[in-house]
């Protein structure tokens, strides 16, 4: 199967060159002085949704990976065209007693989970990375932890799959799935998390 059909990107998006960008040339359509302190990175790399799936149109290379626990994954749904999901963090069965939520862990593993990727595309830390969540925030600090171990092309999605919430509550505002490009539930072959992938 060729590139462009895992993603799931055949005939959806438009090429990067009509956007005025040059084919191979990442171009942030983000304002870095409105983004949330929570979703900033220190290589200051953001993309709307939008722009992302452009770019892998653009160049199916590029490798897209969402943090998001396995769980939230399943019954949300995800952006087709992952390469991998690699939380952030896992939850766990014990409940917090002040948020009444599963409490989650960190993925002791998340760097090191990167790095096998990497390895297993044959990439250098230097390659360009998407990075994913609900709405931008964990992505962010997926990111930071990646700068810090010597990944210098990470691009933060700022909007995530989910996106922000309106005055309602409800995260309807923006993002992959709000945005109507490509998603699902059905897991790619490999895309799926493995708690030894490392």
């Amino acid at each position: 199967m060729d590139q462009m059909s895992r993603r799931g990107f055949i005939g959806a998006g438009v090429a990067l060159a009509a956007s005025g960008a040059m084919a191979g040339v990442i171009t942030s359509d983000i304002q870095a002085s409105t983004l949330k302190a929570s979703k900033t990175t220190p290589l200051g790399l953001y993309l709307s949704p939008t722009a992302a799936h452009q770019a892998m149109v653009q160049d199916p290379e590029i490798l897209f990976v969402d943090v998001r626990d396995p769980i939230e994954i399943t019954f949300v749904g995800h952006p087709q065209g992952l390469d991998k999901i690699i939380p952030l963090n896992v939850a766990t069965h014990a409940v917090h007693p002040q948020s009444g939520q599963y409490q989650m862990a960190a993925n002791p593993n998340v760097v090191a989970e990167f790095e096998a990727l990497f390895r297993s595309k044959g990439k250098s830390q230097s390659a360009p990375l998407f990075v994913t969540c609900r709405s931008g925030s964990r992505s962010a600090t997926a990111a930071r932890l990646l700068i810090k171990a010597g990944f210098t092309n990470v691009w933060n999605l700022t909007e995530g799959f989910e996106g922000d919430k309106n005055g309602n509550g409800a995260r309807a505002v923006n993002g992959w799935r709000n945005r109507g490009l490509p998603w699902g539930y059905k897991l790619a072959e490999g895309v799926a998390w493995n708690r030894h992938s490392a």
